[in-house]
């Protein structure tokens, strides 16, 4: 029906009323012509439970292990509480405070007690000169117990000094099962840690970029007093696990065979921990396999699921699907996959336009973000029959007017 709205001045005052009435009908259930927002929509249809087989549980002769994620996942756990004599991966905790005490550069100057340690490759003898850099490399590849007290001494001034920043340390950190004596792990009564404390401190070792970078070599050549010396590293898996990134070895007769190990995969960490071993290399293997199965590449999104609802009052409804496959690396259980609409929609929309987005996240991490389109045709909204009453009344009033 054609109107023109200079006709609606010649209503009395007794129809404006009905007017008022049926304009105000009209704005509540008709859409704007050229845009509509959401008001309602449906978030992340639920997704089908994971049809991959259930994993066996690593074969492991370890006492006391465990693996996990870089999102805190624990994906295998064996007595991970337990507190045991931990060897040298008590050197992980004497390599962080090193770094954090802002010593990088310095020299430092062995003493006879640190000359009296032995052990490590490095030989110190008491009055030499090293540099710290060194000393963290004999530190965490050979594993050396005299370039263990010389940092304790040269950050702290003393063993017992040094050795309360790492107590008061580990109580930062909420290490409930860990109790150091030492610097460097050698059996002392009252020292020990847990699998679960050594994976906390190991990521924090991995957060320091000069020891990152230091426990993943196979070797380093550091200059000393005498010359080059060229260090091996202890970890057997930095050559023979692919993706190896660390971390540290411990033995000692009253620990057992320690292995803190880590690896990368398709941009996923693992952390893996193992305590009394009889072969600690091949316990860490198993469980950082079961790790990354547990976690492999896997489609997390098909392309064209449907994850949501746009409803578009009045013209309709549209539903939103992907539009690529999202694979990844993510514990099942953890996945989330949610809508997120656009915040307004030119109508009238077509086959494959897109209406939003859809984020795949597992925890708080984002995995992957792909629009989200319509398979349907949803038409601009013609005027509602509140519109065609007004234009009704409104020609009525003009024609009592008159």
């Amino acid at each position: 029906m054609n109107f023109c709205p200079s006709r609606y001045i010649y209503l009395s005052i007794s129809r404006l009323p009905i007017a008022i009435l049926v304009l105000a009908l009209a704005l509540e259930t008709a859409a704007g012509p050229s845009s509509a927002t959401t008001s309602a929509l449906v978030v992340a249809q639920a997704r089908e439970a994971d049809k991959r087989p259930t994993l066996r549980p690593p074969t492991v002769g370890c006492e006391a292990c465990l693996v996990i994620s870089d999102t805190g996942d624990t994906l295998f756990q064996r007595n991970a509480a337990a507190e045991l004599p931990n060897a040298s991966t008590t050197k992980m905790m004497t390599a962080v405070l090193t770094v954090r005490a802002g010593v990088l550069g310095d020299e430092v100057r062995v003493s006879d007690t640190a000359a009296i340690a032995g052990g490590g490759g490095l030989d110190l003898k008491a009055g030499q000169v090293w540099s710290v850099e060194a000393l963290l490399a004999a530190l965490l590849l050979s594993s050396s117990n005299d370039a263990a007290i010389a940092l304790a001494e040269h950050v702290s001034g003393s063993q017992e000094a040094f050795v309360a920043s790492m107590n008061a340390q580990a109580r930062r950190l909420e290490l409930d099962h860990t109790a150091f004596v030492t610097p460097h792990g050698l059996d002392t009564a009252g020292h020990y840690s847990s699998a679960a404390d050594l994976a906390i401190i190991a990521g924090e070792l991995l957060e320091e970029p000069v020891l990152r970078e230091i426990v993943g070599l196979r070797k380093a050549a550091v200059e000393g007093p005498e010359g080059t010396v060229t260090i091996q590293n202890r970890n057997l898996l930095l050559e023979s696990y692919r993706g190896a990134v660390g971390i540290k070895t411990g033995y000692t007769l009253g620990a057992g065979n320690a292995l803190v190990s880590a690896a990368v995969r398709r941009k996923r960490r693992l952390i893996g921990v193992v305590l009394r071993s009889a072969d600690s290399f091949a316990d860490s293997r198993a469980l950082l396999d079961y790790g990354f199965a547990k976690l492999r590449r896997s489609v997390l999104l098909e392309r064209g699921a449907e994850v949501g609802t746009v409803v578009l009052d009045p013209a309709g409804s549209v539903r939103a699907h992907a539009t690529r496959t999202v694979r990844g690396l993510a514990l099942p259980d953890t996945i989330e996959v949610s809508f997120e609409p656009a915040r307004s929609y030119d109508l009238p929309l077509a086959p494959r336009d897109v209406v939003g987005s859809v984020i795949v996240t597992s925890g708080e991490r984002v995995i992957d973000r792909v629009p989200a389109m319509t398979r349907s045709r949803i038409e601009e909204p013609q005027p509602s029959w509140a519109v065609e009453g007004l234009a009704t009344v409104l020609s009525w009033g003009q024609w009592i007017g008159n």
